[in-house]
């Protein structure tokens, strides 16, 4: 019987090391996946992930002293596959041979279900910040309303009633941003034309907005919402009368945003982007939920200058 073969054949990486962790063979599915053959890995660490090289080293070292049960099995690593790297469970079998030692080593792709365990994770993540929110904001809020409910019993005052309708106001206001927040998981991301989006999100506003550029981005329809927070932001909150939007393409699609109003206090330009985080009594929740919703698409956002007429820079990743 020829092993040889029957090992090329096998529907899975399958790699054979020798008692001292050179290649022997690796078998037709791994060249096929990493562009690899058995002549040109020198050394199969320059197969791993450089961020799970530790945890290969530390798994190889440990298997070769006898303590393979310290090993988490199988053991799972970034590998190399064209173009980049992929998740692979890794199985292993210690075998003699005419008095030598080998390492029979099956590697299996779980790309697919490792992303979607990080993809379950953010969504229980978002989960629990959403139920966080409503917990202890909307409970404030109702708190404010049965106070002044009770003031009013005791006495009518017009400000008692003001104060009760600003709380609504204001409840209102955190369940539509904790909607926008929830709609961000929405897994169903197509393509949207960024100029078209600014300028839809600008009408309602007294405000010009001016559009340099143009760029499409993977996103859903609360994309709308990332820019209507800005520009409801600058309008409300910094008294702005003039917007201007350049979007650049480069190593990623730069959407640079500035306004001409009050702009941000340099001492609290680090707090801007926290939930809860107001100078006007507001919920605090606009500028949070723009950044969360950007990072969900894959971009971030930051604040490039502070000070009078604040400039933010958001990014998204290209579209190939």
């Amino acid at each position: 019987m020829n092993w040889k073969k029957l090992l090329e054949e096998v529907p899975a990486g399958v790699a054979i090391l020798d008692e001292n962790f050179n290649v022997v063979m690796v078998n037709r599915r791994i060249a096929e996946k990493t562009g690899l053959s058995t002549e040109n890995i020198e050394n199969p660490l320059q197969t791993v992930h450089p961020e799970d090289v530790p945890k290969a080293v530390d798994a190889f070292r440990k298997i070769a002293m006898g303590r393979e049960d310290e090993v988490e099995y199988p053991l799972l690593l970034r590998v190399v596959r064209k173009g980049g790297y992929q998740w692979n469970e890794i199985r292993w079998r210690v075998v003699e041979d005419e008095g030598k030692k080998y390492y029979l080593i099956v590697f299996t792709d779980v790309t697919e279900r490792v992303e979607m365990q990080k993809r379950i994770e953010s969504l229980l993540e978002y989960v629990r910040l959403l139920n966080s929110i409503l917990r202890h904001d909307i409970l404030n809020i109702l708190t404010t309303i049965s106070s002044y409910a009770e003031l009013l019993d005791e006495e009518f005052n017009r400000k008692f009633l003001d104060k009760i309708k600003e709380a609504v106001s204001k409840g209102v206001s955190l369940i539509k941003k904790v909607r926008e927040l929830e709609s961000s998981t929405d897994e169903s991301l197509k393509l949207y034309d960024l100029r078209s989006v600014i300028e839809e999100s600008a009408k309602g506003y007294d405000v010009e907005v001016n559009v340099e550029g143009n760029a499409v981005v993977y996103a859903n329809d609360s994309i709308y919402s990332v820019f209507e927070n800005l520009i409801g932001n600058s309008v409300k909150h910094g008294g702005a009368s003039r917007i201007d939007v350049k979007i650049d393409t480069s190593d990623r699609v730069y959407v640079i945003y500035k306004d001409n109003g009050a702009g941000i206090p340099e001492s609290v330009k680090d707090k801007v982007f926290e939930r809860g985080f107001s100078t006007s009594g507001s919920t605090g929740m606009g500028l949070f939920i723009v950044k969360k919703l950007v990072e969900s698409y894959g971009g971030g956002i930051r604040i490039e200058k502070s000070g009078r007429e604040a400039e933010f820079i958001l990014s998204f990743p290209v579209v190939t």
